[in-house]
């Protein structure tokens, strides 16, 4: 498997650039060809700009630090977090319209914080969309703002997956344990994006739709064959928010690759799938364990060293195996089963999104506090759920897959037949549209979270038995 050592190390290679502040008020992870500026504007406080060295008025992650003589008592801290959003918020309104606003309260590197998603225009006209996220450590109060143009979902993931290395009061950054992990690997671009693939019917590019220009050229096709490798060697099926994650870290280093780098990505993964695919029972079952030991040794290498992509993938793998319960309903298929795992738990989270969508309603409703109610309530109810439901979360991954695929081959008609289905189905998981997706009162507007069996007989259930298991 030595195609496969070049592949993922080719992947690894370029990896970020670590960034300590001076005055030790954070450290973060610096995208493959960013840079720092960071400027003093008096009585303890800086900001430090994060930046494309090729685009500086392109994509940012933009840090305030405020310095403090005495070290902030841990009440202190959250009217600290508030006059500090506050602050930079009214600096932003200030300078662009802002166009839409969600706050929520978080946690952040295991802090309390408070997060403002924000969209807004700059003097142009040119959209953009980020957050202003602020938390206190013992003597530093912080502001972390990541925005990009909404134009470039690629970016604005990128700048997002590096606000999340950003580390309180070290000189190591490392991915961040609080914002994101309670909602999943979802974000905000992440809903964007699936959102815009449920109106283009998740219409795939053909296998050979170049994605950069190049000798071979960077194609589709090489990333998806490279998914496909993945789920081959570890029995998942990666998700619509992990797959545009190796999609982005593709270009990213296809462009800054030399001659044999560039080959490499562009035609070896076709070549793995080859490998896995093709001999006796054998012979597949061996490459399968030599590229397993390769691929599980560099992920969770690369992350440990706190390389975005290899955290991305080595968490996308970890979660398929944190088990937070198991299903009561006997598995009707051979390849189903009963354990409920993290990464399940991401499935039906972008399976409910992706069905809120296509049902009709509002996307720019829901946001990444919904998406943590509505989580945090499912892992609540879990124990006391209906046997069915618990066995379709269970299996979500192949349920949503399934559930894309037929969205992508119906008609008009039949589209419009789903959307109801779908919308029906919502009502039952006690996300209604006449209340929001956050809203999870139940449905018959009893008050107490209810999931009703007739979502798996009217929507997913029944045609799930039949459908592929192919995510992408």
């Amino acid at each position: 498997m030595g195609s496969t050592v070049s592949l993922i190390f080719a992947l690894l290679a370029s990896s970020a650039t670590p960034y300590a502040d001076p005055d030790g008020a954070f450290s973060i992870e610096l995208p493959p060809g960013w840079t720092v500026r960071r400027e003093s504007i008096g009585d303890g406080a800086t900001i430090t700009e994060v930046f494309n060295k090729a685009d500086e008025e392109g994509a940012h992650i933009d840090i305030f630090a405020q310095r403090f003589e005495e070290a902030l008592d841990a009440s202190q801290q959250s009217a600290v977090n508030r006059a500090v959003l506050d602050s930079f918020a009214q600096v932003v309104s200030a300078d662009y319209t802002v166009t839409k606003r969600a706050e929520s309260k978080t946690t952040f590197d295991g802090r309390e914080a408070i997060k403002l998603e924000l969209d807004f225009k700059d003097e142009d006209g040119q959209a953009w969309r980020g957050y202003i996220l602020t938390v206190c450590g013992n003597k530093f109060a912080l502001a972390v703002m990541p925005h990009a143009p909404t134009k470039d979902p690629a970016t604005l993931k990128m700048v997002l997956d590096h606000a999340a290395t950003l580390k309180v009061e070290s000189k190591t950054p490392g991915r961040s344990t609080g914002a994101t992990s309670v909602s999943g690997p979802l974000s905000t671009a992440d809903l964007k994006s699936i959102a815009g693939r449920v109106k283009d019917n998740f219409k795939r590019e053909p296998m050979d739709q170049v994605l950069a220009a190049g000798d071979p050229p960077l194609t589709y096709g090489s990333v998806a064959n490279f998914v496909t490798v993945v789920e081959l060697l570890f029995d998942v099926q990666l998700t619509e928010a992990e797959f545009d994650a190796s999609r982005a870290r593709f270009i990213e280093y296809y462009e800054k690759a030399d001659a044999e780098g560039r080959r490499i990505l562009a035609q070896q993964g076709a070549s793995l799938l080859q490998t896995l695919t093709q001999g006796t029972p054998q012979e597949i079952a061996q490459s399968k364990a030599e590229g397993k030991a390769v691929f599980t040794n560099a992920f969770e290498r690369g992350a440990q060293m706190g390389i975005g992509y290899a955290q991305v993938m080595w968490d996308a793998i970890q979660r398929r195996s944190k088990a937070l319960g198991q299903a009561k309903a006997a598995a009707p298929k051979e390849e189903w089963d009963n354990q409920i795992t993290e990464g399940d738990l991401d499935a039906t989270m972008e399976m409910l999104y992706f069905m809120w969508v296509a049902a009709g309603r509002d996307a720019s409703d829901v946001t990444m506090d919904d998406i943590v109610k509505i989580r945090t309530q499912i892992v609540q109810e879990l124990p006391t759920m209906d046997p069915q439901i618990q066995l379709l979360i269970a299996n979500a991954p192949k349920v949503y897959a399934g559930l894309r695929q037929q969205w992508q081959a119906a008609t008009a008609a039949q589209r419009m037949a789903l959307a109801q289905q779908f919308s029906a189905a919502l009502d039952e998981w006690g996300i209604g549209a006449q209340s929001s997706f956050q809203s999870s009162g139940g449905g018959g507007g009893g008050g107490e979270y209810s999931m009703n069996a007739q979502i798996a007989q009217n929507t997913a259930w029944n045609a799930a038995k039949t459908w592929s298991t192919t995510s992408n």
